[in-house]
């Protein structure tokens, strides 16, 4: 998942301060003229605050749709400072908000391309889908529910308050990709991975990439597994989830060449490698429908008498999930 080339500088940590004055400007104007007349200032101070990449942030965004996807309906949330403060977050989590990251990846480190990637768990059309019912919690969820269960899933970290301005502004981005068709989900690979032959490939296709360890590269990619990598909670941890990913998105400058036996070959390699562990998850899919490829077993599924998934390595957490 070498979405990390892209990183918006090394530390970048942005504070409401910086973007008084865009956000001052944008409730001047109207609507999502004013999100557009007031977004090249607010760029430019993520360029001050974070660095050196001020041309991928420039260009990434504005293919994100900030500049030109969001509707008159969200134009109250998504103004120029909040979304574009939103966007820095999501391209550096563990920078921005260090006390609530428990590894090395950032919520682009997986939604590919700022999350208008059509192939990779896209955010185009979100907003629009919520609150709706997810069968892992096994409850109705919020956006902000759903944002957080990736932080504590997939950034293994501590979740954030859901009132709070840091969720506000991550929602105020993903608002300007809300009127944004959401693209049909690819058929998933479900194919037995074979792992022996998995780490071939993971040799050839992969390693140069996110290490011969999976430990990633710095500002290049990642890590895949280990500490710094996804939690056993995450959806990445499933087989057919990450199978189907690697699929349509890896490698990264070379994407759409492997096969589907080689994507699952390389995912049950991946996934046999020791990651951190989630507490708490075998409350997940308490109505007993936890899918084929969960990583871990459940109560309601051991309690039901269903097969359950041969055990992971794990490695201690290092944030707890919940504040």
């Amino acid at each position: 998942m070498a979405a990390d080339a892209h990183r918006v500088g090394s530390h970048c940590r942005i504070t409401f301060d910086d973007f008084a004055f865009s956000m001052r400007t944008a409730r001047g104007g109207s609507g999502i003229r004013s999100l557009r007349a007031t977004l090249g200032f607010a760029l430019w101070v993520i360029v001050a605050a974070c660095g050196s990449r001020s041309d991928a942030v420039r260009d990434d965004t504005t293919r994100a749709g900030v500049d030109a996807g969001a509707t008159d309906d969200t134009a109250a949330v998504a103004t120029a400072g909040n979304a574009v403060r939103g966007l820095a977050l999501l391209n550096a989590f563990r920078d921005s908000l260090p006390a609530h990251s428990g590894n090395a990846l950032r919520c682009t480190s997986c939604h590919l391309d700022n999350g208008t990637r059509e192939s990779a768990l896209p955010w185009l059309g979100t907003l629009s889908r919520y609150p709706q019912y997810r069968a892992r919690p096994g409850i109705d969820e919020s956006i902000e529910r759903r944002i957080n269960e990736c932080i504590a899933r997939s950034l293994a970290g501590k979740m954030i308050a859901e009132d709070g301005q840091d969720m506000h502004v991550m929602v105020a981005y993903m608002a300007t990709l809300n009127d944004r068709a959401r693209p049909a989900p690819h058929v998933p690979v479900k194919l037995a991975g074979r792992v022996a032959e998995g780490e071939g490939a993971y040799a050839a296709q992969c390693a140069r990439c996110h290490g011969a360890n999976g430990e990633g590269v710095v500002a290049v990619a990642p890590a895949v597994w280990g500490a710094e990598s996804y939690s056993v909670g995450a959806g990445m941890a499933r087989q057919f989830t990450l199978a189907t990913f690697l699929r349509h998105n890896m490698p990264y400058d070379r994407t759409d060449t492997l096969t589907d036996q080689e994507a699952a070959d390389i995912a049950a390699y991946v996934l046999t490698q020791p990651r951190q562990d989630h507490p708490g998850k075998e409350r997940d899919w308490p109505k007993g429908d936890a899918p084929e490829d969960v990583a871990y077993t459940t109560t309601a599924a051991e309690t039901a008498g269903l097969p359950l998934p041969a055990p992971r390595p794990l490695l201690p957490r290092r944030v707890q999930p919940v504040p």
